[in-house]
């Protein structure tokens, strides 16, 4: 349910930056037009919890982690949607090559720019992946304990808030701040505080995830204080973003293994449903709607209830064509190739 969320909160704050007219219409847009921009902290906190529960179950279990195997089984399920996207953008795009394929392909987007903006949060995470695949084995292989785990990464959500302060006081521009690993690992990290806590001490994981009262009020009071800090300005493009990973956390805290999510499936399997496609509407959502707009002799800055419309259902559409045609057959090759292993503690909740 949390990946349908963070997909929602992303296509608001890039299709609806302006009121409709319609107040039904306005309302629902309203969250992603005030914080649509810290779905991609939604979704980094996320992968995260996720995968560090994958990478921390297999070292509980084996005692040891294999980074190569994990790479390829990353490769296998991000690269075939981005790929295909990018030929299809070379062939039918309006943007000169040299603004965004390449660094696209080499996955350097958020460090050399490119036209494609959207997908300078790939770049992160999948620096992130590669952090993963080549210094947890040392880490493992060294013995390291949950204790030093929990260190280094507190240590990095503390270096990233300095770093993002020092770079606001060295003139950085906030784009470089929002979108460059170094600034924004903290995110995932925190994701993966919360992974240690739930693979090293389960119970205690979910005594403190049952405090549903203190998840709520915290992730309102980030949610109010994301709709008046935002992402810009000296507070925030430094505090901004950690007010963001802490709100998403508390977020997926209230989620983990509640009752009232099963009880209203009538709202949240919808939003679940969504979340199975958001990879490749993320991908895709700005292109299509753009292409389906131009079909149509409609503006892209249009917010109209036809325009809106026509931007969510182009987006959708192509996403879940995209999912079910290109990453779903690579997942299936996927575990042909390099099959899983047996999975270690999982996310037993709505939040996945």
């Amino acid at each position: 349910m949390v990946r349908g969320i963070a997909i929602l909160l992303a296509l608001g704050w890039h299709f609806g930056p302006t009121p409709s007219g319609n107040p039904v219409l306005d309302a629902l847009q309203l969250p992603g037009r005030l914080f649509g921009w810290a779905g991609v902290d939604l979704f980094f906190v996320l992968s995260g919890f996720l995968m560090g529960q994958l990478v921390l179950g297999e070292r509980a279990r084996t005692g040891s982690f294999d980074g190569r195997r994990f790479t390829v089984r990353r490769l296998l399920k991000l690269w075939p949607v981005l790929y295909v996207f990018l030929a299809v953008h070379a062939v039918v795009g309006n943007e000169p090559l040299s603004s965004y394929l390449w660094q696209n392909a080499l996955h350097v987007q958020n460090y050399a720019g490119t036209s494609l903006a959207h997908l300078w949060s790939l770049a992160v995470e999948e620096h992130f992946y590669l952090g993963l695949a080549v210094l947890f084995p040392l880490f493992a292989r060294r013995g390291g304990s949950p204790r030093v785990l929990v260190a280094v990464l507190v240590g990095v959500l503390v270096t990233a808030v300095a770093l993002r302060y020092a770079g606001r006081a060295a003139g950085v521009s906030e784009t470089r701040l929002q979108w460059r690993t170094h600034y924004r690992i903290d995110s995932l990290a925190a994701g993966v505080l919360l992974a240690v806590a739930r693979v090293h001490a389960p119970g205690a994981f979910r005594r403190v995830a049952r405090l549903r009262l203190l998840w709520a009020v915290a992730s309102a009071w980030g949610v109010r204080l994301l709709a008046t800090v935002g992402k810009d300005g000296a507070l925030g493009s430094t505090l901004g973003f950690t007010i963001a990973y802490a709100t998403a956390a508390a977020f997926i805290l209230l989620l983990y293994d509640a009752a009232w999510v099963t009880r209203a499936r009538w709202l949240t399997a919808p939003v679940a449903a969504l979340g199975r496609y958001s990879y490749g509407i993320y991908i895709w959502h700005i292109f299509a709607a753009d292409l389906a707009l131009g079909r149509l002799g409609l503006d892209y800055r249009s917010g109209t209830p036809l325009a809106q419309a026509v931007k969510y259902g182009a987006a959708i559409g192509v996403g879940v064509a995209a999912t079910a045609l290109l990453e779903r057959p690579a997942l299936r090759l996927r575990e042909r190739l390099v099959p899983a292993r047996r999975e270690g503690p999982r996310l037993r909740t709505a939040a996945a």
